[in-house]
């Protein structure tokens, strides 16, 4: 028993970077993926009608739709990780925008502040999910 502690310990920053690889990374990124649906939809209702419908149940069911296919992790049509981690970064960027644009500031900034420490922070650690 002792012996697999003392294995098992790690240092303060070993112990961050699993937390940080293994299960707060990939649900912040999840997290900003429904953010992102989330985003488009109220753009999409807030447009003139009578395309407020079109675009605010079209728009996030095209990005679900495309993102399942080509970006989803156990998708057989999926994009090398570059391409992913281009596109997401940038579909998570139009999403904020997509908020500031109808006058939601808070959620908007939020967005993109959360989307830029995200994708800084998941570029720091390799082996990242």
């Amino acid at each position: 028993m002792g012996r697999r502690r003392a294995q098992a310990a790690t240092t303060g920053h070993g112990r961050l970077r699993a937390a940080t690889t293994g299960v707060l990374l990939p649900g912040v990124g999840f997290v900003l993926e429904v953010a992102m649906v989330a985003s488009f939809l109220y753009w999409g209702l807030r447009q003139p009608g009578p395309w407020n419908l079109v675009a605010g149940l079209g728009i996030p069911a095209a990005v679900v739709l495309l993102w399942g296919i080509f970006m989803a992790p156990k998708s057989t049509r999926r994009l090398p990780d570059g391409v992913v981690a281009r596109v997401s970064l940038g579909m998570f960027l139009l999403a904020g925008a997509a908020l500031l644009s109808t006058g939601a500031l808070a959620p908007g900034w939020t967005m993109l502040a959360v989307t830029a420490v995200w994708f800084a922070a998941s570029r720091a650690w390799p082996g990242r999910s």
